[in-house]
């Protein structure tokens, strides 16, 4: 997943209908409510996707702030500009760039680096050192993650995927706990570090679309080998196990754990 062509390219196919989630925009929401964030402040959106975070960002740092949002996919660039566009946002700064390596960008350019839900298709570590470079003393990094396991839908679609011999890892293993969090956070060298842990809803309307999100998934390219023939019948397992899960509030497919991880350099 850390391949930076491999990512472009799933995220460059999934920008058309990424937008639709309604559940990425909430998620990005939550985490930048978590950011010390104070009007006229510099910061970096890092993985900037379809721009969800950087709309929330604008709204508390106002014009006097500057946003720069970076991303690897031109077809989710395009995305964030219509979403940018369309909340009069002009004065957020796109560029194609990878999040892991901006050394054009002086140390200490900025008071905040927030990553919504992307740092898992990165090299962890040095993302965050990067950011602690790039962040002015006293500075915050945020960014947010899958708890381990989760979203149910995902885990289902990968216990599906292996009817049909295609094992696909958990793509939030390595940061799916506040204890991996911090001690990445730690790594990097930041302190006063905090984990909050949270839920973010999936509506049905999320839920019809979980298809297409699994196998378009940077995550899941290898299912994506599998023959016409059995994707469909991959595709009507998962839907009938979805429509099961549903059914089963012990541990509800609608809900989705997450954690959003603070740190200040």
């Amino acid at each position: 997943m850390e391949d930076p062509r491999a990512v472009a390219a799933a995220f460059d196919d999934r920008a058309p209908t990424y937008g639709r989630n309604e559940w990425h925009r909430r998620y990005a929401e939550a985490l930048v409510a978590e950011v010390p964030l104070q009007e006229g402040h510099h910061v970096l959106d890092a993985g900037v996707g379809t721009g969800f975070a950087s709309v929330a960002i604008a709204r508390v740092v106002g014009p006097g702030g500057r946003i720069v949002g970076v991303d690897l996919s031109m077809g989710m660039l395009d995305r964030a500009r219509r979403t940018l566009d369309a909340a009069r946002l002009p004065w957020v700064e796109l560029f194609q760039r990878d999040a892991t390596d901006l050394r054009d960008a002086l140390d200490g350019a900025f008071d905040a680096v927030v990553c919504a839900a992307a740092l898992l298709y990165m090299p962890v570590d040095a993302a965050l050192r990067e950011w602690h470079r790039l962040l002015k003393p006293g500075g915050s990094v945020a960014f947010s993650t899958m708890q381990r396991g989760s979203p149910r839908a995902g885990a289902l679609f990968r216990k599906c995927a292996r009817a049909f011999g295609v094992a696909l890892d958990d793509p939030s293993e390595g940061l799916g706990s506040a204890a991996a969090c911090h001690a990445a956070l730690e790594r990097a060298g930041f302190g006063d570090i905090r984990v909050v842990a949270g839920h973010v809803e999936l509506s049905a309307a999320d839920l019809s679309l979980a298809w297409d999100a699994n196998l378009r998934s940077a995550g899941h390219a290898a299912v994506r080998d599998l023959a016409p023939a059995d994707l469909d019948r991959l595709r009507d397992r998962y839907e009938d196990a979805l429509r099961d899960a549903h059914a089963d509030q012990a541990e509800p497919v609608e809900r989705a754990a997450v954690l959003y991880a603070i740190g200040r350099r």
